[in-house]
């Protein structure tokens, strides 16, 4: 099974960030099988400058430590939430429900 990891750029000081927490928490519960990982930008800057995080908040969904996708700014959970499902769903589940 592939790891799903999503980094979750901001900061302290960021309005649209802390607009944005409720949103990635439901994500949290919707999505028990990926992990969730908080970088502030300000502590990190390496991590952000690596991922040219170049705006926050930013979300990079990574699959075994590639970038799949990336949400940036403060989005509403709709297409968030869609952002996710793609994310976790692959080629052949998508299959699968075809059938």
């Amino acid at each position: 099974m592939s790891e799903l990891v999503v980094l979750k750029f901001g900061a302290t000081w960021c309005g649209p960030c802390k607009t944005m927490e409720p949103n990635i928490k439901k994500m949290q519960e919707e999505f028990p099988d990926i992990k969730f990982v908080s970088v502030d930008t300000d502590d990190d800057q390496n991590l952000a400058k690596e991922h040219k995080i170049k705006s926050i908040p930013a979300i990079v969904l990574l699959k075994d430590g590639v970038e799949q996708n990336r949400v940036v700014g403060a989005v509403l959970i709709t297409p968030l939430r869609k952002a996710f499902r793609d994310f976790v769903s692959s080629p052949k589940e998508e299959e699968n429900d075809k059938e």
